[in-house]
């Protein structure tokens, strides 16, 4: 099924069960849910086989059962374990279960009820899976996991959803797996390793995401071939068409803008496992620091580039040359990193699909540095430039590593040193810190660039800077 941006913007869009006003969260999105689907006397079949009931069908749909016997839907037909409901591209199908959860099938999807156990006197025997085989579907939990969010998992044919008390809605299709909070929180997970799609509750690890619904207009996102899941702004958030005012344009660009700028902030945050292993000083303190072989680092982006800095205020800041506007930035981009000021954006790759980098990519490279940019903000003084006086970047791919250092001076400050080493995540990007230091960054598909942001404290005041690196 093709993905565009307006079906992204119905597929993943809560509206279809607005809130009532008076009702938080879960209670809300399920009162919401109900209303005018299940009446107040509906009652789930008592049968120890039916674990729910189609509550409302509007369109063509069917399910096959566990012993492959297939039939059309209808409002009222029993749901079982084990059953693969269906939906045509007018089908719309949701199902109430005996602990008051729902699921929402969309059009032209297929979900999979593979266990379904509530037992309200014994909750550690609860047990909850779902798979979204393809198309949309919206979840809310029920009482089955209200006493323990890890006796429910959703699966997609890439992806593991695990909740935290939660109203979500994922779509799987060919390009691969994103899902949205309405309320609660989800943690997403790749498929692969210690994620199986056998277990229950949600993946853990570096390669898990968590998104909570205060975190805004943001979605997950696996794509076909990636080892990790990442947070992105939300699918159609940008509203491109004509059909829409030059006032209702510009704010979705705000919001879009905004999005990105908050998913590459928490990018550009550690994982757990980086937070624990820290910066790797050995490796950091074998980088020679080569002298810069441009006279001006700081000079405008390649719009050609893979990586390009973009900035979130209008105009740049003092001494910045290296960063272009947002829009130009985010131009067949996609955010990686960022920080309060800017956003490193990488375009995609034709063979090097999924942003992730390609097993094939195995070799340990030197990279030049090619731009940079950066300032000294002393302590209770005005921002001052500051100068890059040179730097060595080393990635081994074959280990997923990387190590650097920056030889930096400014008026105020004078000379210091910046150096970081650490973890490269499968998705080409990296994120250390120290008790005075910090990196963030990506790596081209192709192995063939790099850019992070840096900041460097020393006594008096801070180095803050970006830096874009070739071959």
């Amino acid at each position: 099924m093709a993905v565009t941006s307006r079906h992204l913007s119905s597929g993943l869009s809560p509206a279809p069960f607005r809130r009532r006003a008076g009702l938080p969260g879960r209670l809300a999105a399920v009162a919401a849910l109900a209303a005018g689907l299940v009446a107040a006397s509906f009652q789930v079949s008592a049968s120890p086989q039916s674990v729910g009931q189609v509550s409302l069908l509007i369109g063509d749909a069917w399910v096959t059962r566990a012993d492959g016997t297939r039939e059309p839907l209808r409002r009222g037909a029993a749901i079982q374990v084990g059953d693969r409901i269906q939906t045509a591209a007018n089908g719309h199908v949701h199902v109430r279960f005996v602990d008051n959860g729902a699921v929402s099938v969309r059009p032209e999807s297929v979900l999979e009820v593979q266990s379904y156990r509530y037992e309200a006197q014994q909750p550690q025997s609860n047990e909850v899976r779902l798979k979204l085989e393809q198309g949309t579907g919206r979840s809310i939990s029920g009482a089955a996991t209200e006493a323990d969010k890890n006796r429910f998992r959703l699966n997609t044919p890439i992806a593991a959803i695990g909740v935290r008390g939660t109203d979500f809605i994922v779509q799987a299709d060919p390009t691969g797996v994103r899902a949205t909070v309405s309320d609660g929180a989800i943690v997403v997970g790749a498929l692969g390793g210690a994620c199986t799609a056998a277990s229950l509750g949600p993946c853990g690890g570096d390669e898990a995401r968590l998104l909570t619904a205060e975190m805004g207009r943001l979605m997950v996102e696996v794509r076909p071939g990636e080892q990790m899941a990442r947070i992105v702004p939300a699918a159609g958030a940008t509203l491109a068409s004509a059909a829409y005012s030059a006032e209702e344009r510009v704010t979705a660009r705000a919001a879009a803008e905004s999005a990105a700028r908050t998913a590459g902030m928490l990018a550009a945050e550690p994982a757990v496992g980086a937070l624990t292993r820290g910066n790797d000083r050995n490796a950091a303190d074998l980088v020679t620091i080569s002298k810069a072989n441009l006279p001006d680092l700081n000079r405008p982006a390649d719009l050609n580039a893979q990586l390009v800095w973009g900035r979130w205020s209008i105009s740049p800041q003092v001494d910045d040359k290296l960063s272009a506007p947002y829009a130009v930035a985010s131009n067949q981009r996609q955010i990686t990193v960022a920080d309060e000021s800017f956003g490193l954006f990488r375009s995609d790759s034709a063979d090097a699909p999924g942003r992730v980098l390609p097993e094939s990519l195995r070799s340990s490279v030197d990279l030049r540095l090619t731009r940079a940019s950066a300032t000294f903000e002393p302590t209770g003084g005005r921002t001052e430039a500051a100068t890059v006086e040179g730097g060595s970047l080393s990635l081994d791919f074959a280990r997923r590593t990387f190590a650097t250092a920056l030889a930096l001076s400014s008026a105020t400050a004078g000379k210091a040193e910046f150096r970081m080493a650490g973890d490269v995540r499968a998705d080409g990007t990296f994120a250390v810190r120290d008790d005075s230091q910090r990196i963030a960054g990506a790596v081209s598909l192709d192995g063939k660039e790099a850019g992070y942001l840096f900041e460097r404290g020393v006594t008096g005041g801070i180095f803050k800077g970006r830096t874009l690196w070739g071959r």
